[in-house]
């Protein structure tokens, strides 16, 4: 990933098919953007910007719902990939700021990704004064869900993929046996004040998971926490949907995580 995201070797919170799904899609596009000539990521929030004002054309004096669109791994600055945390968060204050604007439709697409900013944006999406409601016809798991939670009303659609994926993870990738074999030698010397310096990281080399997991566990209390506060009593605990499970829309409803089924449409009627 590009302007300080990654989705390697940072904790996640996404569907590991989800991740896995991603790689084949993100190397043809990093090839395509090797060999042709691309929009810069500024250009493309500028054109998204774009699309989301002509929602409101023709509409003159009048109020009327407007849909935010996101699709794709959760980063938390843009990419040429997707539409930043950061980016969202500024244009969903700048929406709710507007009088025109009669609700705000999460129009829901990923099956997660970064922890870093993901809060952030659902504190903002709580805090709104604009009705929210989050909608899916795809994937709305893992840091996706987190995002969902703060809006005011959860749809999906009866032919969606899947929901959930409450939970954190790390792919980790040590690529230092790669580089010895292209000839290059990897020295690490530290300060000797510096003994808490990339410890995790360090133990982790050598086969102590131990410190990165009680990280991940930490980062998961917190996730699960939010997501209690944010579904509130409605989120009934079946023994799974806090360890990561993931459920099919109906099997969504059922115990919570959505409140209605139906069409994009049928979300748009509600404001």
């Amino acid at each position: 990933m590009f302007n300080g995201n990654t989705l390697l070797n940072t904790p996640l919170a996404i569907d590991k098919g989800y991740l896995m799904s991603l790689v084949p899609s993100l190397a043809a596009e990093f090839m395509l953007m090797k060999s042709s000539p691309i929009q810069s990521v500024k250009e493309r929030e500028m054109q998204y910007l774009s699309k989301i004002n002509k929602q409101g054309e023709g509409k003159e004096n009048m109020k009327f719902p407007v849909i935010v669109d996101i699709v794709g791994a959760i980063t938390k600055y843009s990419t040429y990939f997707s539409y930043g945390t950061q980016f969202l968060g500024e244009l969903l204050k700048e929406l709710d700021r507007s009088p025109s604007v009669s609700g705000i439709i999460l129009n829901i697409d990923s099956g997660g990704g970064m922890v870093s900013g993901t809060a952030e944006l659902t504190h903002i999406i709580k805090n709104l004064e604009t009705p929210t409601i989050s909608y899916t016809s795809g994937y709305q798991c893992s840091a996706a869900l987190d995002i969902a939670s703060g809006c005011d009303y959860h749809m999906a659609s009866p032919f969606a993929d899947k929901i959930g994926s409450i939970g954190t993870m790390l792919s980790y990738q040590d690529f230092s046996a790669m580089f010895e074999k292209w000839g290059a030698k990897i020295y690490e010397i530290y300060a000797p004040q510096s003994t808490e310096k990339n410890k995790e990281y360090r133990e982790l080399m050598k086969g102590n998971e131990e410190l990165y997991t009680e990280q991940l566990k930490v980062l998961a209390d917190d996730f699960i926490s939010r997501m209690k506060e944010n579904f509130g009593e409605k989120l009934k605990d079946d023994g799974h949907v806090f360890k990561g499970k993931t459920y099919t829309p109906k099997e969504a409803l059922e115990i919570g995580l959505i409140d209605e089924l139906g069409s994009l449409a049928d979300a748009l009627s509600k404001f």
